[in-house]
């Protein structure tokens, strides 16, 4: 009888321990605790409950909030959260009073105090930012958001967002939404600053406001600092103006597609222009109006287009040949009246292709007898009409115009210095999105994160639990990052998923390997027991003091 009690009181902790060391790292509770003080009257504060909500939601089970305690139910609530609390006081209506006070505090500014804590452990520095938004689409009714729109109420600057239509980045037009702005620290996800917006507003407009509100937060920072984002960030008001701008200018193809914003701290009219590289790239600096022309900047263009690795680019080429042979297929079984509609028919056929051109164009005439039958011996055939014969090559200097156009990448920024920060090293800031802000919104929409459906129909709480999805992204990239940092320090590996060893595995992995860990009640230890194999107590070990205390890991 013992034996089966003791055995119904093992819980599983897992990986959790790892995020509840980390959020004891970066002082989570007390940071919480600060700025929303405890009521005397709530068994569980708001500290504890943001905790429980980030817990629930690295636990890549895709719980809603209404399943929390059932979540608990097999885990060691005391050891990851506090001694004596239960899975029973961590319930929806405990979190959702939780998620309403964190509005009532400011939720920006209380997510950047947490992160301002949590890059001190960060080696990334604090002089590159990713900026960049994103949607969340929702189904089921928001009656306040409703009532606002049909009143037409929007103070500019909103403190409750507007769940509405908008342009969909997730490609759901039918569905309402609501953005999400982003900053993120150079070449990681961890994220110092997230801002929920109404679901129709434009990056265009929301960039500069998000960067306003940013700053002020951060006014003892005496370094340098220098955004980057797409081209809604732009000197003019429409990025179309910068495109005509760069145009014109003297040695460069027009460039066009998708920009990259890189924008100093004083100044907020900076731009850095990508495109995709074929060939090399060039550099191009925007400076700011100045006094005798203040509604205009001026461009100027140091460098010509550097020698980089060609790329080959036979799609549009191909495509355009293949639509071209099938369309003159079509025109040399045409027979026409007379001579002029058949060269018209070329010349219209031909007027539409980019890459190619004709080089022989043949007209010749059709001749048959009119009657049907053996015509008579003196019978002369007589004209019935034209047909088309020629042939066509590709255009060489028309593929190399699109060629430079498609492939050159154009740097502008208001950083002026070509010396401390060239070109290359700018094209570069820009590349690394992909593996910060890019990558931090693919946590974000992980199906297995339970920011994949928001089950709340109050827009205050929404917008909270916005923020403590950035928490639990801080916390998952900040372990990475000490994790890789450790490995590579002490030349050490863990084994990937082939067995064979790795110095930078992902948190994801790491999750997985830590799987099977369990947790059991020991007499006169609060803290309890905990089994693990070899391999998970080599991986603890590699972490900081707080997580190897939760495992008892010395």
């Amino acid at each position: 009888m013992e034996e089966n009690e003791l055995l119904s009181q093992i819980r599983r902790i897992d990986h959790l321990g790892i995020v509840s060391g980390v959020a004891r790292k970066i002082r989570l509770v007390e940071i919480v605790d600060e700025m929303i003080p405890p009521a005397p009257q709530r068994r569980v504060t708001v500290e504890e409950a943001v905790l429980s909500l980030v817990l629930n939601g690295l636990g890549f089970v895709s719980r809603p909030l209404y399943l929390t305690p059932a979540y608990f139910e097999t885990k060691p609530v005391g050891t990851l959260i506090r001694p004596g609390l239960t899975e029973e006081d961590l319930n929806e209506f405990t979190q959702g009073r939780a998620l309403d006070d964190l509005h009532e505090a400011g939720l920006s500014s209380l997510f950047l105090h947490v992160a301002s804590s949590a890059v001190k452990f960060s080696e990334r520095g604090t002089t590159f930012f990713h900026l960049d938004s994103t949607s969340f689409t929702l189904s089921g009714r928001c009656p306040a958001s409703e009532a606002r729109e049909e009143n037409d109420e929007d103070d500019g600057e909103p403190e409750v967002i507007r769940i509405t239509h908008g342009y969909s980045k997730d490609h759901r037009p039918d569905l309402k939404q609501f953005v999400l702005n982003m900053i993120t620290l150079h070449k990681s996800r961890i994220p110092i600053w997230v801002e929920a917006l109404d679901g129709n507003t434009v990056d265009k407009t929301s960039f500069a406001r998000t960067i306003q509100s940013f700053l002020p937060q951060v006014k003892g920072t005496t370094s340098p600092m220098l955004f980057v984002a797409d081209s809604a960030l732009t000197p003019g008001r429409r990025s179309g103006s910068c495109r005509a701008r760069s145009s014109g200018s003297r040695g460069f193809p027009r460039p066009s597609g998708s920009c990259v914003t890189c924008c100093r701290r004083s100044r907020l009219g900076s731009f850095v222009r990508e495109e995709r590289s074929f060939r090399g790239f060039g550099s191009a600096r925007w400076a700011p109006p100045s006094a005798a022309s203040p509604s205009d900047g001026s461009w100027s263009f140091p460098s010509p287009p550097g020698n980089g690795r060609r790329r080959r680019w036979p799609g549009p080429v191909a495509r355009e040949k293949k639509a071209l042979e099938s369309s003159l297929r079509a025109l040399f079984s045409t027979v026409f009246s007379c001579e002029e509609d058949a060269r018209a028919a070329w010349d219209e056929t031909f007027g539409k292709v980019r890459y190619h051109r004709a080089s022989e164009c043949l007209v010749s005439e059709e001749t048959g007898h009119a009657r049907s039958g053996r015509p008579r011996k003196d019978a002369k055939p007589e004209v019935q009409g034209y047909r088309l014969s020629g042939s066509f090559e590709p255009d060489p200097g028309a593929i190399n115009q699109e060629h430079q156009r498609k492939g050159f990448f154009v740097v502008a920024s208001n950083h002026l210095d070509d010396e401390a920060l060239s070109a290359p090293e700018m094209i570069a800031l820009y590349k690394s999105q992909g593996t910060s802000i890019e990558s931090g919104f693919r946590f974000y929409k992980d199906p297995l994160f339970f920011a994949d459906a928001f089950f709340l129909k109050s827009e205050t709480r929404i917008m909270a639990l916005t923020m403590v999805m950035g928490i639990a992204l801080l916390i998952y990239a900040l372990a990475e990052e000490e994790l890789r940092r450790t490995l590579a320090r002490l030349k050490a590996s863990v084994p990937d998923q082939k067995e064979k060893p790795t110095s930078r595995p992902t948190m994801r992995w790491i999750f997985q390997l830590t799987d099977g860990i369990n947790w059991m009640p020991s007499r006169g230890d609060p803290s309890g027991a905990i089994w693990m194999k070899e391999v998970q107590k080599k991986i603890i070990s590699f972490f900081s003091p707080e997580v190897k205390a939760i495992y008892g890991v010395p």
